[in-house]
């Protein structure tokens, strides 16, 4: 979950169109529905695939419900970009807390297409803590036209999680993220990953997890993002299914940025 949609809006008409100041203004066609279908039915497919481990959720036989709440915090300047937010994750079908953690990142754009993301994590468990320095590299495909805009993102990311414990555990994520947006109000956004973990304990695929929801502007400042979430920890091993809900408040502060950022949400 990452920016406002007005300036998520803006950033792509200024640097993914090209310019039509000369151009008639037309009024709104059937053609122009057609496209902004189409634009959609990637959208529409990733949710349809979202949707097939549900049924499975019906046989598991261990499922725990959760859900991600939090806050995020972000700035443009020129091709960097910060971001703090503050998460806090239940498990145990809402009953306990998981975690909760600060994370910031600062991203830089070096083109369009790319973004090279540091990041630092600090996670609080009920029984320990864990400092987790990452970096991540994006790439990033915009189309469409006029507002009706589509964003293709793809992350490749190397964590390190250190445990107040003394344990230490890599990991290798990878995601997908689509975005479409439908409206001046609303914009649908989908995504999924994966994680392979590295330590002494557990090495193996260790999840992977799937969203598909929308994203809603209040004004040029502040966003909110809710997507249904679908879990499968230990795939390979003891399945567990961890179905719930994301839910990410956003606020924008003033900038400028020459790219446009990608917009993904943490989960």
């Amino acid at each position: 979950m990452e920016i406002l949609f007005s300036h998520y809006l803006k950033l792509l008409y200024n640097n993914t169109m090209i310019k039509r100041e000369n151009q008639i203004p037309q009024k709104f066609s059937g053609k122009k529905r057609s496209d902004r279908r189409a634009g959609f039915l990637p959208g529409l497919s990733v949710f349809v695939l979202f949707l097939f481990p549900v049924a499975g959720i019906l046989s598991a036989a261990t499922v725990d419900g959760q859900i991600f709440s939090g806050m995020k915090l972000s700035k443009s300047l020129d091709q960097w970009r910060f971001t703090g937010e503050y998460q806090i994750r239940l498990n145990e079908n809402l009953g306990a807390l998981d975690n909760h953690y600060l994370e910031f990142t600062s991203p830089y754009m070096p083109t369009k297409h790319w973004e090279i993301v540091p990041d630092f994590r600090v996670s609080m468990y009920p029984s320990r803590f864990e400092f987790r320095p990452g970096m991540g590299v994006l790439y990033k495909l915009s189309w469409g036209k006029k507002i009706y805009i589509s964003q293709l993102i793809q992350q490749v990311k190397w964590q390190t999680d250190f445990e107040s414990t003394g344990v230490v555990k890599h990991g290798l994520r990878y995601a997908v993220f689509y975005n479409q947006v439908l409206s001046k109000r609303l914009m649908f956004t989908s995504g999924i990953g994966a994680l392979y973990r590295w330590s002494d304990a557990y090495t193996n695929l260790q999840f992977i997890r799937m969203i598909a929801g929308l994203v809603y502007i209040f004004d040029s400042t502040h966003s909110l993002t809710f997507t249904p979430y679908l879990g499968m920890e230990d795939p390979l091993g003891n399945l567990e299914f961890t179905p719930g809900i994301v839910l990410v408040a956003s606020i924008q502060l003033k900038g400028d940025s020459k790219y446009l950022p990608a917009r993904y949400i943490s989960f």
